[in-house]
């Protein structure tokens, strides 16, 4: 468990090392199913949680869905767009180094203060995309940062419509309380 803490905290702190660790070490796969859980959970309860159960729990299924997109098409992009790399990534290397760069986004939690929500969305969301930046342009040994800052913000950017998409749908299927 002081392993599974550590690696998050190092993941939060941006610490390149560790997501140099996660490529080579793919033991870490199931640390990194529980990294996306707990933020799935952090951020349903973080984000709506004065507003019910029935949207905390949408918010944890779109959370999950939004994050599997986000990494999947990274892994996609990241592997035909990138040809030129001397890497050979596969899709759980990538998966790992995604979900370990969600760590930030168990700060999101700390919506549950009120007013703070929209400012702690933005403020993890930015540092989510810092974080995989690091972890992709290492995962794909992209040589050009600004290569995978557009891959990583436009492919998150497109997570976010799709969860966003998500969470009126289902709110408008479920209701709101």
């Amino acid at each position: 468990m002081n392993t599974f803490v550590s690696r998050m905290i190092r993941a939060a702190k941006l610490d390149s090392f560790l997501f140099e660790e996660l490529i080579n070490d793919s033991a870490t796969q199931g640390q990194s199913v529980w990294v996306v859980a707990i933020y799935a959970m952090a951020t349903g309860f973080g984000m709506f949680s004065r507003s019910g159960a029935t949207i905390v729990n949408v918010c944890l299924v779109t959370t999950f869905l939004a994050w599997y997109i986000w990494a999947f098409t990274i892994y996609f992009a990241g592997t035909y767009l990138f040809r030129d790399t001397e890497s050979q990534t596969d899709r759980k290397t990538i998966m790992r180094v995604m979900a370990f760069a969600s760590a930030p986004g168990i700060l999101r939690l700390l919506g549950v203060v009120p007013q703070t929500s929209v400012i702690l969305f933005i403020a993890t969301s930015l540092w989510i995309v810092a974080a995989s930046v690091i972890g992709i342009k290492m995962a794909f040994k992209i040589p050009h940062t600004g290569k995978v800052v557009i891959l990583c913000a436009g492919t998150w950017l497109l997570s976010f419509l799709v969860q966003s998409l998500l969470l009126v749908m289902f709110i408008s299927a479920f209701g709101a309380s």
